[in-house]
């Protein structure tokens, strides 16, 4: 065998490698799974067939594995409570079984079969909205986050009914996007992440092993989007480095909007410089120190907020 021959052999054994390896690449985690201020990461998942699973393949498999990789030491319950065929009325029907008792996340994936429906001139899309509305109001009455999605597209490319079917999926995604603001909750926009890339299917309407996978990832997205906004856990972080030198860092995670005062001490007790004395809002605030003023010691830094919700003390060092 040649030279280029074998070249060219290892080559396509290294592409075919990197391919299989770029497929199976697991989601980023976010920074905010540090700092979740819950034991377990709840959701339920509620709609027709896709939540269901089709041929075996699901997403919440996928959407457990992004969790599990991320929310290191907490417990992940991802439940689904899907029928195929169904419609928002129909799914009204025992929305409140599935829910009772639960808490955490509620995914909302359901409306396609309503589409059906009202091409055929069997139910009218106002239908739609109110049942809906009324899974959202059911969700919120037990406490869950609900996560309305939007509805991917029928593949169209060869039936005139379907894009017929799929003028309504476009007015039924209207309406679930004004029902979320309205109500004030979060979106899962599926539709605009997958668009009409077909080749994530297995049928006309169900996602393959690859869209699934997608869809994963834009719950996952939406999940930790809303944990990083109501679900932080109060943290300041010791400073680092530790000792300093001239220049120190310290993060300090806020669950919510409040003045905080940042104070350093000496080992008597006496307050002998005001860092910080401001409103921060939730998320993460990195704050820098200049030592350079401070004689070298052992020094105690307390961080409170004006409601006296959060407070935290611990001890640095500064060298020279």
């Amino acid at each position: 065998m040649g030279f280029r021959a074998i070249a060219l052999f290892f080559a396509l054994i290294l592409g075919f490698f990197f391919r299989s390896a770029a497929q199976i690449t697991g989601a980023s985690c976010p920074e905010s799974a540090q700092y979740f201020s819950k034991d377990s990461v709840n959701v339920v998942t509620f709609g027709a067939s896709t939540v269901q699973g089709v041929n075996g393949i699901d997403f919440q498999s996928y959407l457990t594995t992004n969790f599990i990789n991320c929310y290191i030491g907490k417990t992940i319950n991802i439940q689904k409570y899907g029928v195929a065929g169904e419609t928002t009325g129909q799914g009204l029907l025992r929305i409140d079984n599935a829910i009772a008792g639960k808490t955490g996340f509620i995914v909302l994936l359901i409306g396609a079969n309503d589409a059906i429906r009202i091409e055929a001139g069997q139910q009218k899309i106002s239908e739609t909205e109110t049942n809906m509305r009324a899974l959202i109001v059911h969700s919120l009455n037990q406490n869950l986050v609900p996560i309305v999605c939007t509805l991917q597209n029928f593949d169209d490319r060869k039936d005139p009914r379907l894009r017929r079917v799929n003028t309504q999926i476009k007015l039924i995604n209207d309406i679930y996007k004004k029902l979320v603001i309205e109500y004030g909750i979060y979106l899962a926009d599926i539709n605009a992440v997958i668009r009409r890339d077909f080749s994530l299917y297995q049928d006309d309407i169900h996602p393959n092993a690859r869209g699934n996978r997608l869809i994963s990832f834009v719950l996952f997205d939406t999940i930790n989007k809303i944990i990083a906004e109501k679900f932080l856990q109060f943290t300041v972080t010791q400073n680092y480095p530790n000792p300093g030198r001239d220049i120190t860092s310290i993060d300090i995670i806020m669950p919510q909007s409040d003045k905080v005062e940042f104070k350093i001490y000496n080992l008597q007790g006496k307050a002998i410089q005001t860092v910080l004395n401001e409103y921060l809002n939730t998320g993460k605030h990195t704050i820098q120190l200049n030592l350079s003023s401070l004689a070298p010691g052992v020094y105690i830094y307390r961080i409170i907020s004006s409601t006296g919700l959060y407070a935290a003390t611990k001890k640095m060092i500064v060298i020279r």
